[in-house]
C-alpha cells in the first residue's frame, strides 16, 4: 500500500495515469531518503506502519515544506519532526526552524536522485517552515497518513507526499551510475 498520495489535478476528470510500479517505487524511495537523512546525522529512524500511527501526531514542532514539479506533475512534501529528534540532529545547534528547513531541503534532494537514477527527474523549489503548532488540522486528516517514523529515544518523523498528476508522465532511462552524484556528495558549478 502506498502512502503517498496520488491524485488527478484540480479539473481533470478520471483517475490520474500512473506508468506500473512507480507509486510503490516513489512510496519505497520516500522512505529510504527520510531513512538515509537521518542517519547522515546520527539519528536512527525506523518506520511504523499499521495502527501504530495514531493521528494527529502530537509531538510534531515543525514542519518543513518543499514543492516540486516534473513533466506532468506538481507536487509537496512536507516533512514533521519532533523536538527531540530535530534537535539531536542539528550538529550545529542552528535554529529549530532553519533547520527543519535544511533537513526538507536535502530530504527532496535525497529523494529527487534516487528518483533520478530510476529515470524520474523532479525540480524543487526553496523549503518553507511552519511551526507544527499551528498545523494541528492540517495533519490531522485521517485519508492523508504520513510516512511515520519513530527514533530510537521516541521521538518522532512525518514525511506526506502529495502528487498531483495533470498530464502524461515523463520516465526516461536511468542515466549511468557515474552520471548521477551520490547523497552528500559536494557538487562545485
Amino acid at each position: 500500500m502506498s502512502r503517498v498520495t496520488f491524485r488527478s489535478a484540480p479539473g481533470a476528470e478520471g483517475a490520474p495515469l500512473v506508468p506500473p510500479g512507480l507509486e510503490s517505487a516513489i512510496d519505497a524511495t520516500a522512505t529510504g531518503a527520510a531513512v538515509e537523512l537521518f542517519a547522515a546525522y546520527r539519528v536512527t529512524i525506523a518506520p511504523v506502519t499499521g495502527p501504530e500511527v495514531q493521528l494527529p501526531i502530537p509531538d510534531l514542532s515543525a514542519l518543513g515544506i518543499v514543492r516540486f514539479t516534473a513533466s506532468g506533475l506538481i507536487g509537496t512534501t512536507v516533512l514533521g519532526v519532533s523536538t527531540g529528534t530535530l534537535r539531536r540532529s542539528n550538529m550545529r545547534g542552528t535554529s529549530d526552524r532553519d533547520w527543519v528547513a535544511e533537513l526538507a531541503n536535502q530530504y527532496i534532494g535525497r529523494f529527487k536522485l534516487k528518483l533520478l537514477r530510476m529515470g524520474f527527474e523532479l525540480w524543487s523549489m526553496t523549503p518553507v517552515t511552519v511551526s507544527g503548532r499551528l498545523l494541528a488540522t492540517a495533519v490531522s486528516q485521517p485519508d492523508f497518513a504520513p510516512i511515520f517514523f519513530r527514533d530510537a529515544k521516541g521521538g518522532s518523523v512525518a514525511v506526506w507526499i502529495e502528487i498531483d498528476i495533470d498530464g502524461p508522465l515523463k520516465v526516461t532511462p536511468p542515466a549511468s551510475d557515474g552520471e548521477i552524484p551520490r547523497e552528500g556528495d559536494v557538487i562545485l558549478f
